[in-house]
């Protein structure tokens, strides 16, 4: 079961019982504790339970959903394709900086690699990592930005040039021309960095994203080592990015 099923799955049940405990959870759902917790700080964080020390409390939204929340319910077949080709991409004992983002986050949810080292400035990707024994997480500080839940900025910038990483895994509002765009400057500062401290470049990008821009330049496709994206891809676009384009079925 993919990691957003499980969650719905988990937050219909905390729905029904109003109140539990984590350790009933795990049981139900056949998984472990640890799993459970780290599913149900991911619906805390999206404003729909509580959780005091070693339960959940169903409470509803109180607040509408956040830009990334929204752009999770978009192309989710497509993005859940593009992500489980990337993820196969990683393999046991790498480095990976993981950007964030809607398809970011369906990807992280299907990576089998361990042990991993994982490099993010995302909360959400974070959470998904955070309880897992074969994984170092290193979070990168900085100012939260919280259209997307990422840190950005000089503090985030500063420790990022302390990294190398063997992958560098990312999303992106538009490619346009021979470029890659998104939508804030300062989540593009982060990743014009992270790109010069990966030997390896990996974009993720549903086909919606081909002909448009954002508002700032990320990098050309050219900087880039592998560019994922799903089968309503024009044949134009394909024949253009020749051997870097990975075309997966949605």
């Amino acid at each position: 079961m993919l990691i957003v099923e499980r969650q719905q799955k988990l937050l219909e049940m905390i729905r029904q019982r109003q109140s539990c405990d984590l350790a009933s959870l795990a049981a139900d759902c056949g998984v472990s504790v640890a799993t459970v917790r780290r599913d149900v700080e991911s619906l805390r964080q999206q404003g729909w339970v509580e959780t005091p020390r070693g339960g959940v409390i169903f409470r509803g939204r109180t607040a509408p959903p956040s830009a990334l929340e929204e752009r999770m319910n978009e192309q989710v077949a497509a993005k859940l394709a593009i992500g489980k080709t990337a993820a196969d991409l990683i393999q046991p004992g790498m480095t990976v900086f993981l950007d964030g983002g809607s398809t970011m986050h369906y990807m992280a949810g299907q990576i089998a690699a361990r042990p991993l080292q994982v490099v993010t400035n995302s909360l959400t990707i974070a959470t998904q990592f955070a309880n897992d024994e074969r994984v170092e997480l290193i979070m990168l500080g900085g100012a939260l930005y919280p259209r997307t839940g990422v840190m950005v900025g000089p503090l985030t910038m500063q420790s990022l040039m302390e990294i190398h990483a063997d992958m560098m895994l990312f999303s992106g509002a538009g490619i346009f021309g021979t470029d890659v765009f998104n939508s804030n400057m300062a989540m593009v500062q982060v990743e014009k960095l992270a790109i010069q401290q990966a030997a390896r470049r990996v974009l993720l990008a549903d086909s919606s994203k081909f002909g448009r821009k954002g508002l700032a330049r990320v990098c050309g496709w050219n900087e880039l080592d592998i560019i994922i994206t799903d089968a309503g891809i024009s044949a134009e676009w394909s024949s253009l990015l020749g051997d870097r384009i990975r075309i997966v079925p949605a």
